[in-house]
């Protein structure tokens, strides 16, 4: 397979609107990551697991800002071949990564603005993520 990476797409984008920029922020510090394309996966990871856990159809349209370069991006083959193959995209793979990163990151902004401030570490954050994540899928 020779598929060109996201299409040629050059960049990766986050989010533009200014109470969306305080919560990306606010999960960085919160859970930890080092960079803005490591949250931009984690989110994109969410979003795979809801869509392939509750068979559901994910139909975003948000509001980006170029992040980072494409180059920068270690994950983006991988990425790319996922949406490609599981989820049968040809085409428009950034647009829907993008869809993906936007719903995940609903998740994990709403999760923080309801839990999140009742924890004070990065492992307890992770953890009590993780915990009501999961919990919420087997019930």
């Amino acid at each position: 397979m020779s598929l060109e990476l996201f299409e040629g797409k050059s960049i990766v984008r986050k989010v533009r609107l200014k109470k969306d920029k305080n919560d990306f922020e606010n999960a960085m510090k919160k859970f930890g990551f080092k960079t803005e394309v490591d949250l931009v996966s984690f989110c994109v990871a969410i979003a795979l697991y809801e869509k392939f856990s509750k068979k559901i159809e994910i139909n975003e349209n948000p509001k980006l800002m170029k992040m980072a370069s494409m180059y920068s991006f270690k994950k983006a083959d991988l990425y790319d071949l996922i949406i490609y193959i599981y989820l049968n995209k040809e085409s428009a793979r950034v647009e829907k990564f993008e869809e993906y990163f936007y719903y995940g990151f609903k998740i994990l902004r709403d999760w923080l603005n309801d839990y999140g401030v009742d924890f004070t570490t990065k492992i307890e954050t992770v953890c009590g993520f993780f915990n009501d994540f999961y919990q919420k899928k087997a019930q």
